[in-house]
């Protein structure tokens, strides 16, 4: 059991580098968008990236998803071609028929959703990089299903520093604004996927296309369609709402707020990443739900000690990365954190429905967690703003999560222990605030105190450790019992 466990904590690790280097652009460019870009300017950049990522869900048609399981059902290289040959050619023609439309009515999105007609070119630009980013998705997904970790971290590295070269020419040097920042992604995708054809040569042969099989990933996916959208609205419609309640300018703070939150996604994604892969692999082993279950408490204690880190350190983030006028982004900072390790829970609460191939429970949790999302914004953003969005977003994701769980336990039993998972997020959000109680002269001496605070998480640790143990013991006690 332990050899999975380091196996996972190892591929995890492995793609934790390159989700540094893909978050790098959210998290690290925040100092240099910060000098450059007002609140207003971040908003726009937010919105139409919202806008955006709500297309190219549909772009995919959750075939990514249908890809894993359909790949690992044989061993047989050229089966295993045909199933990536339909999600790529699928995706390519839907692809170009929504940069199409976008291209047409681009002026009407920038007049109905930032309002200015003008800002219809964001959309343009953005509408290129959908068909040209095919590939550039395919082939990490691809490499991910072959256990490549290395290979998957190379190419994201790459790509990534391609983005930030671009942008860093574009923004800072070339001074094109918003606009660049945009048009740097097209050529980075571009170049991405040029570089992924290579790679994959004969795999994206349109020969293997076969509809029989793209019929039966389609029949598999598409349910999960709806909720992909509810996701976004789970995840990123938020955006809208503080908008229409407040300004441009609060989506700008809440979006910075977001991208140091997302310091904890560097380790949740790299998480996601290797989960499916490493559990789907292991699902006939004996031992494969006490690892599970393992995993997830592990999980859990990592990302809720730091996501109660750096909720605490929020204010001193903010100050470090950005300008005077961000500092009222720190207030979402914990709660978006922990919204993203919720995320990450998800992944592990659908490992049941994925093994018997039952996508419907995902679909309702996600729909469910939308509706919820959707009348907590109405009821939270009108008074308490851009905070009263984030703590939608936390609850929204934690009844996803939770509703998951208790509709894999009946489809795939694993022995889960919910009552420290639930432990730990209560403990996180208790320290986060006590942390706002802490007030010092002296900076540093805040900075200890907060993390003497977070500290609290270590003898939860050994705690967890003595309960792992003890309950080893009694599965080898059982069966001795028995015989």
């Amino acid at each position: 059991m332990f050899r999975h466990l380091r196996q996972l904590a190892w591929e995890t690790l492995v793609y934790g580098l390159s989700g540094i280097g893909t978050r790098f652009i959210t998290v690290f460019l925040v100092p240099i968008y910060a000098r450059i870009f007002t609140p207003a300017d971040y908003g726009i950049l937010s919105l139409v990236s919202t806008t955006m990522s709500l297309v190219a869900m549909f772009v995919v048609l959750a075939l990514d998803n249908s890809a894993h399981r359909w790949f690992w059902d044989t061993e047989d290289t050229a089966d295993r071609k045909r199933t990536l040959a339909s999600w790529i050619w699928c995706q390519f023609v839907v692809a170009t028929i929504f940069a199409l439309v976008i291209l047409a009515s681009s002026r009407t999105m920038g007049k109905f959703i930032l309002g200015n007609s003008d800002a219809g070119l964001y959309f343009q630009i953005s509408a290129m990089a959908l068909p040209l980013g095919v590939l550039n998705q395919v082939v990490t997904t691809w490499l991910r299903m072959q256990r490549r970790a290395w290979a998957t971290t190379v190419f994201t590295l790459a790509t990534t520093l391609i983005n930030i070269l671009f942008t860093v020419c574009l923004v800072i040097f070339l001074h094109q604004g918003v606009k660049g920042v945009f048009t740097s992604q097209v050529i980075s995708v571009g170049v991405g996927s040029l570089a992924a054809a290579l790679m994959m040569k004969d795999w994206v042969n349109p020969f293997h296309v076969r509809w029989n099989r793209l019929r039966e990933m389609l029949r598999f996916s598409l349910p999960l369609i709806p909720g992909g959208l509810a996701f976004w609205i789970v995840s990123l419609s938020d955006r809208y709402f503080v908008d229409f309640y407040a300004s441009v300018h609060e989506v700008g703070l809440y979006s910075v707020g977001s991208s140091v939150a997302a310091v904890i996604a560097l380790g949740t994604a790299a998480f996601q990443q290797a989960w499916s892969p490493f559990a789907l692999s292991i699902h006939k082993a004996p031992e494969a739900k006490r690892v599970y279950a393992n995993a997830m408490l592990a999980y859990m204690w990592l990302t809720c000690a730091l996501s109660a880190g750096l909720g605490l350190l929020a204010p001193e983030a903010i100050r470090l990365v950005a300008t005077q006028k961000y500092l009222g982004a720190g207030s979402v900072v914990g709660l978006l954190a922990l919204s993203y390790v919720m995320i990450g829970t998800t992944y592990i609460a659908a490992l049941g429905p994925a093994i018997v191939k039952d996508s419907r429970p995902t679909g309702i949790a996600f729909i469910l967690g939308a509706v919820l999302n959707i009348a907590c914004n109405f009821l939270l953003v009108p008074y308490m703003g851009k905070e009263g969005a984030a703590l939608a977003t936390l609850i929204s994701q934690a009844t996803i999560a939770g509703y998951l769980f208790y509709r894999s336990q009946k489809l795939y039993p694993i022995p889960y222990r919910f009552g420290p998972a639930l432990g730990l997020v209560g403990l996180s959000l208790g320290v986060m605030w006590l942390g706002r109680f802490v007030h010092f002269a002296n900076p540093w001496s805040a900075v200890l105190a907060k993390v003497a605070l977070a500290s609290l998480f270590i003898p939860f640790l050994f705690m967890l450790r003595i309960m792992t143990l003890a309950q080893a013991r009694r599965l080898v006690q059982v069966p001795a019992a028995t015989g």
